[in-house]
């Protein structure tokens, strides 16, 4: 079994503004879960993609509210062109773009976690 490890973001207390995140993958790996939440009542957006295709694994995923998580977890959720319906498989060395998308009347406390496995 591939190894698994998680990446989390967080953020708090009310946003302003929408929130870019980028990193590049260490080796390859999948993409297998995302969790996302805030404590509001207003749903922003996540999408996650590459530098050149912001929703490149998923599309505008809306956020869970009021504290309890919405959740990407089967291979069709993961909706963006290059994933296809599958879980994402992200290339060694991918710059891997993660868009918080706030809400008109802004999200607060948000929580994402994405699970991945090596390989």
């Amino acid at each position: 079994m591939n190894r698994v490890f998680q990446l989390t973001i967080n953020m708090g207390p009310a946003l302003a503004a929408n929130h870019p995140y980028s990193f590049k993958a260490p080796f390859d790996m999948q993409l297998v879960h995302v969790s996302l939440c805030n404590s509001t009542a207003n749903a922003g957006t996540l999408k996650i993609g590459t530098s050149s295709d912001d929703d490149a694994y998923l599309l505008a995923e809306s956020f869970g509210v009021s504290g309890a998580p919405a959740e990407v977890s089967a291979p069709a959720g993961f909706d963006g062109v290059v994933a296809g319906g599958q879980y994402p498989h992200i290339e060694d060395g991918t710059n891997v773009l993660v868009t918080v998308t706030d809400h008109a009347s802004h999200m607060a406390n948000v929580a994402v976690v994405m699970t991945f496995t090596e390989g």
